[in-house]
């Protein structure tokens, strides 16, 4: 890693345009660029605040893809599957670089209509002791009850 490299004007050069959609490695291709390996140590040593800053432009780079699949989806001048091979790139790097924002939503308190099968299947009466299975049996008989009283359908 070359210490000499690392300008703070170099350092916003490169998150400005990580930020504008471009690729870590498509930035570190051009000339008077460090090597993909030098940026990121300088993340990883927080080079003058550098892993706060390029967290941030990544996060903006995502924003770009975003968009830009918008645009891509958009573009009646590209062939149908290259259109898609780009959506789909970016949407599955999105997925995994934040996937709490744009993966896929899975449902993992099982199947909303029926609860209480999932209830049971999730829950060993076993290891349960006196008061949490009277809790249980409480629980149970008050949505038994709640549901002779609701109408025939829900």
């Amino acid at each position: 890693m070359t210490d000499s490299l690392y300008t703070p004007a170099l350092a916003e050069a490169i998150c400005t345009r990580m930020a504008e959609g471009e690729s870590l490695r498509a930035i570190c291709r051009d000339a008077g660029m460090p090597s993909e390996g030098t940026v990121r140590g300088w993340v990883r040593e927080d080079r003058d605040n550098f892993n706060v800053r390029y967290r941030e432009a990544r996060a903006l780079q995502l924003e770009f893809w975003a968009d830009e699949i918008v645009d891509l989806a958009d573009r009646g001048d590209l062939d149908p599957r290259d259109r898609q091979v780009r959506i789909d790139t970016r949407k599955w790097l999105m997925s995994k670089l934040a996937p709490r924002r744009y993966g896929d939503r899975l449902l993992h308190a099982g199947d909303p209509e029926n609860p209480l099968r999932v209830l049971h299947e999730s829950v060993n009466l076993d290891r349960l002791n006196d008061a949490e299975l009277d809790a249980l049996e409480k629980f149970a008989q008050a949505r038994i009850e709640a549901m002779q009283g609701q109408p025939k359908g829900r």
